[in-house]
């Protein structure tokens, strides 16, 4: 019985105390704000849209920043075409690895354009003096560089393997000089890269001149030249949810006429256009089509530039027996957003196709702001 008693208090004793684990102490927080280093050009930068977003994002070399243009504007004092010379520049700097780095690349660009030095050769007083201004695409609205067979191409760029064989609009000559003649000043703007697309206007030439820094040619603009904008910028800025922000890298006519009232673009790809009412449209460039094509299509591709060097002679004389209409509106009914009411008043209203044009051109309102 004792044995029993003793070996039941055994077997209710408590189990000895046993030591607890040490808690570890807690990780160091990290600061995934503060780590980053700061861009000493945030507050007048566009933020990069993601790198899926971006085909070409293979080709880009440096920093290919876009900038906030009107923020530029107003802290530099410099007109929009200079701003956007200066984001063209800090590019190069960029891409030549200059030493300092951002500050320093956009504190020699803007030294760049306080001394005149524009790689656009643009020419302000050309472009302020001339009743309207119309600026070209390059690729696929005048020249195909894309020709299957060489003996399609007029232009031939580079050798080897790098050479590029480009078929020239047809008619581009002659358009030229016809615009030219009616004190229309001509500007060239492609969304193309910089360097090949200025290598080809340098072998291209108009009597006898490259086309790049011709004296009728009033500015020439290249990839480092297209815009974003905020939707604190631009129209509809004072209240942003009816702002108009551009994430396309586009161009932007306000860089030749800030009133937009003098100024079309004659380009193929309205995707990369901020202003479709100052947009003409035209078919793409096929230079094969133009070489080997049926005779219909050869027929309408020789005459398409043509046809639009007519349009801009009507708007011109429409304008000045219209006192106080100006060029861009009586353009309006040949461009991307006009044809669209003038076909609507054809096909809906019943009107005639001159009819319809000359109604846009007296009621404005009949065509829609933006798409």
């Amino acid at each position: 019985m004792i044995a029993l008693l003793a070996l039941g208090a055994c077997a209710s004793a408590p189990p000895p105390p046993t030591t607890p684990c040490p808690t570890p102490p807690p990780c160091p927080a990290v600061d995934l704000v503060t780590t980053a280093p700061a861009d000493p050009l945030g507050d007048v930068s566009i933020p990069p849209l993601p790198d899926w977003t971006n085909r070409y994002a293979a080709y880009d070399e440096g920093d290919v920043r876009f900038f906030l243009i009107e923020e530029v504007m107003r802290r530099e004092g410099l007109t929009r075409w200079q701003a956007v010379e200066l984001q063209n520049h800090y590019r190069d700097l960029s891409r030549a690895a200059a030493e300092g780095g951002p500050d320093a690349w956009y504190a020699e660009a803007l030294r760049r354009v306080r001394a005149g030095e524009y790689e656009s050769g643009y020419d302000a007083a050309k472009l302020a003096a001339a009743p309207a201004i119309v600026v070209f695409d390059l690729d696929d609205t005048l020249y195909d560089q894309r020709v299957a067979r060489d003996a399609c191409a007029q232009l031939v760029v580079g050798e080897g393997d790098g050479a590029r064989h480009i078929a020239l609009a047809p008619g581009w000559e002659d358009a030229f000089a016809r615009l030219r003649k009616l004190g229309v000043a001509i500007a060239i703007f492609t969304a193309n890269l910089d360097a090949p697309s200025r290598e080809n206007l340098a072998a291209w030439t108009w009597e006898g001149k490259p086309l790049l820094g011709h004296p009728d040619i009033a500015a020439v603009m290249t990839n480092s030249y297209l815009v974003r904008q905020s939707k604190h910028e631009g129209p509809g800025k004072e209240k942003p949810s009816r702002g108009e922000p551009v994430m396309e890298a586009s161009k932007d006519l306000r860089l030749f006429d800030e009133s937009l009232e003098r100024a079309i673009i004659v380009d193929d790809n309205p995707a990369r256009l901020m202003q479709p009412g100052n947009a003409r449209v035209p078919r793409k460039l096929d230079g094969d089509l133009v070489c080997d094509g049926d005779a219909a299509t050869k027929k309408a591709q020789s005459r398409q530039l043509g046809a639009i060097v007519d349009e801009v002679a009507d708007a011109l004389a429409y304008a000045k027996g219209h006192p106080g209409v100006t060029f861009a509106r009586a353009y309006r009914p040949f461009t991307l957003l006009g044809q669209v009411a003038v076909g609507y008043l054809v096909e809906s209203g019943g009107m005639s196709a001159k009819a319809a044009r000359d109604y846009v051109r007296a009621h404005p309102e009949a065509v829609s702001a933006s798409f």
